[in-house]
């Protein structure tokens, strides 16, 4: 036996062969259909057992046969009206996760008919709506739920969907949620397009009391020109403004994000001695803020005597740097280069932050 221990790695003592073996998640979808499959033939079909299988192959990707299978279990006559409901609503999920919406709202009205409102049901209209473009029904919706920022959402993505924009229904998104970062937001563009930067300050510094200092960085973020990742963002905001934004920047307590930007703006329009102060006040919330440090080095670079080799070397670095994304979500870490404000993985709402940790690029 001791030459098969060796072989397979296995110590003396036998621990490894009670090593976790890392889960494969295709490799139990797999074997919860077969055991699905095999309770069917022997339980002639239970209905729980087919709405199991169904959404296994939903999970799967396999939408046509939970389509399948969700049509011929409607077609049973002996169907109670609770499962009928049920199957409706998850024939409604089938066809809305395959694109066919209009079978999906068919589907999902069949279910209301039959089993009246239920949470799950609004929601998923809500999410049918705004997969179809309806922003407006999305945001009624969502409303109807009591679910204001994501009513406040879609009816500033009803605004901007019109050319131009509907300035009304931004302001009925501030009215339904006065802290939507994107009625603000969408506020702030409209004035700086207007070129009326007296009231794009005004509006930033009343938008910046609403939405609170951990969003206040997708307020300021159109001040600046982010379209080439490699190289330090051009400022939006003219010179002219500036002073009048410090000034807002201070009434407001002190964060992370709104001390970088601001002293982005500052080196921006050459001023670069403030520029410092102001990251060095960012670093001291946070000394291990990378965005800082990347706006101190470049700035110090003039100043520096260095080989021509290490100079290449170092630009090099420093684009590489400034190329990572900026955007984290706080929830699930999901690294984006432009702002989100529902996560695209875990669906969470206004979980953006700035990225304060030059780490890894997984996501």
């Amino acid at each position: 036996m001791q030459w098969l221990k060796s072989l397979l790695g296995l110590r003396d003592d036998h621990t490894d062969l009670f090593l976790p073996v890392p889960p494969n998640p295709a490799q139990d979808a797999l074997a919860a259909i077969d055991d699905l499959s095999r309770a069917m033939k022997n339980h002639h079909g239970a209905v729980e057992t087919c709405s199991a299988l169904g959404n296994l192959y939903r999970m799967r990707g396999e939408l046509d046969r939970a389509i399948q299978m969700r049509s011929s279990l409607l077609a049973r006559p002996d169907l109670g009206r609770e499962d009928q409901a049920r199957i409706w609503f998850e024939l409604g999920r089938d066809y809305s996760r395959a694109g066919i919406l209009d079978r999906a709202h068919e589907a999902l009205r069949q279910c209301r008919e039959i089993g009246g409102d239920h949470p799950a049901l609004e929601l998923e209209l809500a999410l049918l709506h705004s997969k179809g473009g309806d922003f407006l029904a999305a945001s009624r919706q969502y409303r109807k739920m009591g679910h204001a920022p994501q009513a406040a959402h879609y009816l500033v993505r009803a605004a901007t969907s019109r050319e131009p924009a509907d300035p009304g229904l931004i302001a009925e998104a501030r009215d339904v949620y006065p802290a939507s970062p994107e009625a603000w937001l969408e506020g702030i563009m409209h004035r700086i397009r207007r070129d009326d930067w007296d009231e794009v300050i005004t509006h930033l510094d009343q938008g910046l009391g609403a939405v609170g200092p951990h969003l206040g960085f997708v307020l300021l973020d159109p001040l600046l020109d982010h379209e080439d990742p490699a190289e330090p963002a051009r400022a939006i905001l003219p010179a002219s403004s500036l002073d009048a934004l410090l000034a807002v920047i201070d009434r407001h307590p002190p964060e992370l994000s709104s001390l970088h930007s601001a002293g982005c703006l500052l080196r921006a329009h050459g001023r670069v001695e403030e520029a410092k102060t102001w990251q060095e006040k960012a670093l001291l919330l946070n000394p291990a803020f990378w965005p800082s440090r990347l706006e101190l080095l470049t700035m110090s670079l003039p100043e520096q005597r260095m080989t021509q080799v290490f100079t290449l070397q170092l630009d090099f670095l420093l684009r590489r740097a400034r190329e990572a994304k900026r955007f984290v979500c706080g929830r699930c870490g999901l690294k984006r280069g432009q702002i989100f404000f529902c996560c695209p993985k875990c669906m969470s709402w206004h979980s953006i932050t700035l990225r304060q940790l030059l780490s890894d690029e997984a996501s």
